[in-house]
């Protein structure tokens, strides 16, 4: 299920008029004005890079073996919209969760799951995107799908079960993807992008804000001195941040692109964003002054202003964290984990 990527028609109902950017959108933190993102490239560049990524996919295993690097910096760059769901599947590897499962979604869909989680499910689908037009109307086809991929990863994942950050997630991808592509680049993310968030302690998502807070204090020290005077901890900010990879916080032309990013990188994009967040956000002197209580901080850091959340802004400054690799985040991860743990 695909939006149009430049969809800038109107909806009307009756008298009224809904304007709807070139993603769905028709307003919220997730509405993109006209004239960024892709919308200042020519159509000859757009499709230059279209044929590009074409050929890439066309031989796929050549290009991973020989010149992935050339791929991640494609993908830093932004992937083109009308391939960006096939590309993604591509990154993670669930179109090969697709052809070695035919029939498997269906089954899955057929399946009972319990009445518990069927009215969880119910409940959360109505506030996801209720700004996009495939997510407005309860009775249409987008919280239609949405339900049905909710369902389906339950009955498929009983162990780990229904958890509330799934919704967003599913939904970022059913705007991209077909709903049984979408439920498979979602199983894939929870099982190789994200093991073990959604359990119920939630132990790596403690770990790793707590690894949000150490690198912090290492990248960006006074910044971590003005957070710790004030006693604001990334776990009353940052929760939404990692869990749903910023669907719910960010403009969607700069949460594609970290998507984008994140498919080829993995967890080290949303700590570079995260940190490049805290920078832009209280990283100068004047705005250390001007947030200077846990009020105006978590305020700021919730609701993050337009000049922090542009791509245009955003996007370079989290390459100043280049070097956060993943050799990196896997010794500050045993550090803190052991922290935790006491041992």
């Amino acid at each position: 299920m695909e939006v149009v990527e430049d969809l800038d028609e109107n909806s009307y109902s009756g008298d009224e008029v809904v304007i709807f950017d070139r993603n769905g959108f028709k307003g919220g933190k997730q509405f993109v004005d006209s004239g960024s993102g892709y919308s200042h490239y020519t159509l000859e560049r757009i499709r230059r890079r279209e044929l590009k990524w074409m050929d890439v996919l066309s031989n796929w295993e050549f290009w991973m073996s020989t010149r992935s690097h050339w791929v991640r910096d494609r993908c830093r760059k932004g992937i083109p919209p009308a391939i960006r769901g096939r590309v993604w599947q591509y990154l993670c590897g669930s179109y090969l969760m697709v052809q070695r499962n035919p029939g498997r979604y269906q089954s899955l869909l057929s399946q009972p799951t319990e009445e518990k989680t069927i009215v969880q499910i119910r409940q959360d689908i109505n506030r996801q995107f209720p700004n996009h037009a495939i997510f407005c109307d309860s009775n249409g086809i987008g919280q239609t799908s949405l339900f049905n991929v909710l369902k389906a990863f339950c009955n498929s994942h009983q162990e780990t079960g229904y958890c509330q950050a799934h919704a967003p997630l599913a939904s970022a991808l059913l705007i991209h993807l077909p709903e049984e592509e979408a439920f498979w680049t979602f199983c894939t993310i929870c099982e190789r992008y994200m093991p073990d968030y959604f359990e119920d302690n939630l132990i790596r998502l403690k770990v790793e804000l707590n690894m949000l807070q150490a690198l912090c204090a290492r990248y960006l020290p006074k910044v971590h001195e003005h957070l710790m005077r004030h006693k604001v901890e990334p776990i009353f900010f940052a929760v939404d941040w990692f869990m749903c990879l910023f669907t719910r916080n960010l403009p969607w032309d700069c949460v594609l692109r970290i998507l984008d990013m994140f498919f080829f990188e993995g967890i080290k994009v949303i700590f570079r964003i995260a940190l490049a967040i805290l920078s832009l956000l209280i990283g100068s002197p004047d705005s250390r002054r001007r947030l200077n209580s846990a009020n105006d901080l978590l305020e700021s850091l919730r609701r993050l202003p337009e000049e922090v959340t542009s791509e245009k802004t955003l996007l370079p400054a989290s390459m100043h964290y280049i070097h956060i690799t993943d050799q990196v985040l896997m010794n500050e991860y045993d550090r803190q984990r052991k922290l935790i743990s006491g041992s």
